[in-house]
């Protein structure tokens, strides 16, 4: 297990977590969610091959609809 910095939060995931599997084990649709690690935007495209690593910080944005 390593600890990673979600929205703020520490929080444990297993080693070689990929951006993908983190959303997923959120409970998260995977649709309209801006995610970014160390401050740089991963795209979308990217999440099932990005894997996290110790300390990182998570910054994970739910896309809201409204006017």
């Amino acid at each position: 297990m390593m600890e990673i910095t979600l929205n703020g939060s520490v929080q444990q995931v297993r080693e070689s977590t990929t951006v993908a599997e983190l959303v997923e084990a959120l409970g998260l649709p995977m649709r309209g969610i801006a995610l970014a690690v160390n401050s740089e935007v991963v795209p979308k495209s990217s999440w099932k091959e990005r894997s996290l690593s110790p300390q990182d910080k998570v910054e994970l944005l739910t896309i809201a609809q409204g006017g």
